[in-house]
């Protein structure tokens, strides 16, 4: 599996995103900030799979001692980025958070396996766009490079 290093610096040097990403899969990038959370000494759960009215699947559910994130892995790295994508994944994301807070509230079973005290689950758009982070309609859309940076700084971007 490539590493976010590796990624970082064949951009810096001018490759193309595309180029760059050739032969990654989606999963790879799943695990990849999965394994970012894990470094900051979350609990990670990946294809988090619940039930409220119908079913939903969290992409990486990390549990930390402050905060506890949906994540929302966009592997979006062939043709043009188009803002509506972008806000039709946020949206989603943000319902998809508030069922599983929903979910939670009601299951003392899940919170207690996933030693979850009483915290919200903040919702992320993971993405590998060279853009900042950036919050719309309270979901927080973090670049895949940038992820370390936003969780040693979380408390100021929350």
């Amino acid at each position: 599996m490539i590493s976010l290093e590796e990624v970082r610096g064949r951009l810096e040097a001018g490759e193309a995103l595309e180029s760059v990403l050739v032969g990654i899969e989606w999963q790879d990038f799943e695990q990849l900030v999965s394994k970012i959370f894990e470094e900051h000494e979350y609990k990670v759960r990946t294809n988090f799979r619940f039930k409220t009215e119908k079913r939903w699947e969290i992409d990486v559910f990390a549990v930390g001692r402050l905060y506890n994130f949906g994540v929302d892995c966009k592997f979006w790295n062939r043709g043009r980025y188009k803002k509506s994508a972008l806000k039709e994944a946020v949206n989603v994301q943000k319902e998809r958070c508030e069922e599983l807070g929903k979910f939670l509230k009601g299951n003392e079973i899940a919170k207690r396996t996933l030693k979850m005290a009483q915290k919200k689950v903040i919702p992320l758009l993971i993405t590998w766009f060279e853009e900042d982070i950036a919050e719309y309609n309270n979901v927080i859309v973090v670049p895949a490079w940038k992820l370390n940076e936003f969780l040693l700084n979380c408390g100021d971007y929350l």
